[in-house]
């Protein structure tokens, strides 16, 4: 059945959200702030199981943009999501100015200490500008806090779809854009969650970053307009602009347990580096698995290698059941035999529904 998360609440303008957009987003029935409608409302049902974000143009003034009133919707206060699949089947709409957003933020304090995860946005092309992706192309992004400049890190991929497909298709009706949420692991993925595009890990974030997300998050969905990175609407900009949301809807993990590893002691060599392969086992279907390495020591860092095409800090158990990954050690600095109690790594699996296992392998000299 068709179904929402968004059937209450949303939300009022506020500077432009930071990024000088022109809407201002009405809460369904009300007549404030002008000039929101209560007879023409932003965000409505519209009675064949849909749940429509509508972004209307209410007056030409000021030229050339107008002004405009939209939607935002979100699950603040109602409720709270942690791991999982996420996922909205929707059709898009394309225009100058427009930028549809299904989205999640963290309740871990004031953005981006809480960090964001965008599942889907969209922005029109734009001539000689950055960043534009016109009517065959989404992005997926996730955004957290970092000590370098700007106080955040973003990791961001675009998708087309494929076969000239457009995010406005009419057949299908709608694409569905979702995320695969797991301890340390987020897969981003178009119509078919068995194929993502992007993966993420805390092995991606930046030195001066911080992995965040395994921690709740809510939903957020809106289509704004106007503002620094989708540009101005224009002539051409469709009135009334509708997002045609068939549904969203949240899936939680059948249970996987950890997965079986096993190594030998890596020896390290004259040069201070070390390399062992940790062979991984697991049932076949068992999807994606995140790799993570940590050392007893201050003396060594250690890193890993799957060689997945699509991140190296992950194992695929999508078709296989047995799986290796490369442990590369390097002693940080010259304390060679000083804390010889504690040189071991500690390799951790964990799968999507949030099993994991370890193994401890020692460290040796050459």
């Amino acid at each position: 059945p068709r179904s929402t998360l968004f059937p209450y609440t949303t939300l009022f303008r506020s500077s432009g959200w930071g990024n000088h957009e022109l809407e201002i987003y009405c809460a369904a029935g009300a007549a404030a702030p002008a000039p929101c409608d209560a007879k023409n409302p932003n965000a409505l049902q519209d009675g064949e199981g849909h749940l429509i974000i509508r972004a209307v143009r209410v007056s030409d003034e000021p030229a050339p943009t107008g002004t405009w009133t939209s939607a935002r919707m979100k699950t603040l206060g109602l409720k709270d999501f942690q791991y999982g699949r996420m996922e909205s089947c929707m059709k898009l709409p394309v225009g100058a100015g427009l930028w549809p957003a299904f989205w999640m933020l963290g309740t871990g304090g004031k953005w981006p200490n809480g960090g964001e995860i965008d599942i889907m946005e969209i922005i029109p092309q734009q001539e000689g500008g950055d960043g534009g992706l016109g009517p065959t192309k989404v992005e997926s992004t996730i955004h957290g806090p970092s000590t370098a400049a700007k106080g955040l890190f973003s990791l961001a991929q675009d998708y087309s779809l494929p076969d000239g497909g457009r995010v406005d298709d009419a057949k299908p009706a709608c694409h569905a854009y979702g995320a695969i949420w797991s301890p340390f692991m987020i897969e981003m993925y178009v119509n078919d969650w068995r194929k993502p595009f992007y993966i993420r890990t805390a092995a991606d974030v930046p030195a001066e970053g911080r992995w965040v997300f395994n921690a709740p998050f809510y939903f957020l969905m809106n289509l704004a307009v106007g503002g620094d990175w989708p540009g101005p609407p224009d002539k051409n900009t469709p009135s009334p602009a509708e997002v045609v949301v068939d549904y969203v809807r949240v899936y939680k993990a059948a249970a996987v347990a950890g997965p079986k590893l096993s190594a030998t002691p890596i020896k390290i060599n004259a040069g201070g580096v070390g390399e062992k392969e940790v062979r991984v086992s697991a049932a076949a279907g068992s999807g994606f698995m995140y790799l993570g390495c940590v050392t007893g020591s201050a003396e060594l860092v250690c890193s890993v290698d799957s060689g997945n095409a699509l991140n190296r800090a992950v194992v695929d158990f999508s078709a296989q059941d047995t799986q290796t990954a490369k442990i590369t050690v390097k002693r940080a600095h010259e304390q060679e035999g000083k804390d010889a109690a504690h040189r071991t790594i500690t390799v951790t699996a964990y799968t999507v529904s949030g099993g994991e296992s370890s193994l401890a392998i020692p460290v040796e000299e050459r």
